[in-house]
């Protein structure tokens, strides 16, 4: 079993002895977050409709012990290549996992991308991201910070709440989208296909309610894929979310070129001018001349309508 330990500071941390809401709000969050790590490594996504899947539930399992002396927790977990072996026995070019990697594992290189803001990293999504904000709540339980050691140690504080959030405003918007291509891969385990076109290889998950064993006769061909599509904070696609695959038929040049935002998050910041004496509001103050008749203001007003 691989170990990583988790060391709280502040005056919450006070040994074994820790108050039961700070200890449920770090736990729900972080085997929330460990299983969308994992998640994200295995299907492309943190998050799908319906109820967990039973190969995550094995997946994302670990073990807490909360050590004497300082508030300490020691986690730890089993290799994914014997949790579940149908998934992660092997190492895939799809999405490229050591088997014997452990699900904390995952978690910490999706951790150490998200709080470095790596623009292009296929290791977080903007769900994965708004679940790792939820940090924020054990800090509010009177816990300054938190180390987290696994190869290394990276400490998790206010300031990564903030760069997290900001992480998060970062991505673009879902779009819905058409795109065409050659249909290079389907995997029926966890419902992915890889889409050959011109400079990218595009990636993509097949939603729940769309029958995807039909998408086998059209495995090698060109075809026309209908979804919506998830960015990276880069403004790069992540993967696409299809609705419906069918084959291609006539020209498909106008959909071959990867999916674009078409709308970013407004940086509100950049709108705000700081205003002066001679700036804003005050430049107004004493312009208006004040002597004019009536007539004259009514005048103005109807040439202006």
């Amino acid at each position: 079993m691989s170990q990583t330990i988790l060391h709280m500071t502040g005056p919450a941390a006070r040994g074994v002895r820790v108050g039961a809401p700070m200890l449920r709000d770090l736990l729900d969050v972080l085997v929330d977050a460990v299983q969308q790590s994992v998640r994200v490594r295995a299907e492309g996504r943190s998050r799908a409709a319906g109820p967990t899947p039973v190969w995550l539930d094995r997946a994302a399992t670990f073990v807490v012990e909360i050590q004497p002396g300082s508030t300490q927790l020691v986690l730890d977990a089993e290799k994914l290549g014997d949790l579940v072996p149908e998934k992660f026995a092997r190492l895939s070019t799809f999405e490229p996992l050591d088997p014997r990697a452990t699900c904390l594992d995952v978690f910490v290189e999706a951790l150490d991308d998200a709080l470095a803001g790596k623009p292009d990293s296929d290791l977080y999504d903007d769900g994965l991201v708004e679940t790792l904000t939820r940090f924020a709540r054990v800090l509010d339980h009177d816990v300054d910070s938190f180390e987290i050691r696994n190869g290394r140690t990276r400490i998790f504080d206010r300031q990564s709440v903030d760069s997290l959030r900001q992480l998060r405003r970062s991505i673009p918007a879902d779009q819905r989208v058409r795109v065409a291509g050659k249909l290079d891969l389907l995997k029926h385990s966890n419902r992915i296909f890889a889409l050959l076109m011109p400079g990218i290889d595009l990636r993509g998950v097949v939603v729940a309610d769309a029958d995807f064993t039909r998408f086998g006769q059209l495995l090698g061909q060109q075809v026309i894929v209908s979804g919506t599509a998830k960015f990276r904070p880069s403004g790069k696609v992540l993967r696409v979310e299809a609705e419906q695959i069918v084959a291609a038929e006539g020209d498909t040049t106008p959909w071959e070129s990867a999916p674009q935002p078409l709308f970013s998050e407004l940086e509100t910041r950049s709108l705000r001018v700081p205003q002066g004496p001679r700036s804003g509001v005050a430049a107004l103050f004493g312009q208006w001349p004040g002597d004019e008749t009536d007539e004259d203001f009514e005048s103005a007003v109807r040439d202006l309508s």
